[in-house]
């Protein structure tokens, strides 16, 4: 399974909505970890059915994954992988002064031949999701970052630039057609 792994903070809605305007149903699976309260997740996922044609989810605990969906995590729950493909959620401690964190469900991840992996952070404040990013590098992922001078808040993206394990930096309509063709 291809799945493609999302992480933003602050002006990441706004991003995310760009990227998924009109977008065509994918052939992997996309999970999308947005820091918010629990409160607007759903708000999130209303306005995301609106903008494209994949089948938007705020998985419960043990959400199996599929192509064709894009998984958003529930504000204030971590969101993690079991085997690569099946969704749990906790309230164990905040990561990087967050939850959910980037770097947690990003962690999650192992290395299989049977998967292919994107890992994609876009605009935000802090330092969340470079650890992660890096990790999945290291398990044969490409990795993206939004170019930071396209965002709100660059911090998350330079973070990320910093470990050196950073693929690609691409503006949002280049990350949208990445997404397309991965």
């Amino acid at each position: 399974m291809k799945i493609i792994l999302i992480g933003s903070s602050t002006g990441g809605p706004r991003i995310i909505f760009e990227i998924f305007a009109d977008m065509p149903v994918l052939s992997s699976a996309v999970i999308i970890v947005q820091h918010m309260p629990a409160s607007t997740t759903p708000r999130l996922a209303r306005r995301l059915t609106q903008l494209t044609k994949n089948e938007i989810i705020i998985p419960d605990d043990q959400t199996p994954i599929r192509h064709g969906c894009v998984f958003l995590a529930l504000g204030d729950k971590h969101l993690t992988l079991e085997n690569n493909e099946l969704i749990h959620l906790n309230y164990l401690e905040k990561v990087n002064f967050v939850r959910p964190s980037i770097d947690v469900a990003m962690l999650s991840l192992y290395s299989d031949i049977r998967h292919k992996y994107l890992g994609i952070i876009l605009t935000g404040m802090g330092i969340d999701g470079a650890q992660g990013l890096s990790h999945m590098k290291e398990i044969g992922a490409t990795t993206v970052v939004q170019d930071p001078a396209t965002c709100t808040i660059r911090s998350m993206p330079d973070a990320a630039l910093k470990t050196d394990h950073v693929d690609l930096t691409l503006q949002p309509d280049k990350i949208r057609e990445l997404i397309k063709k991965f």
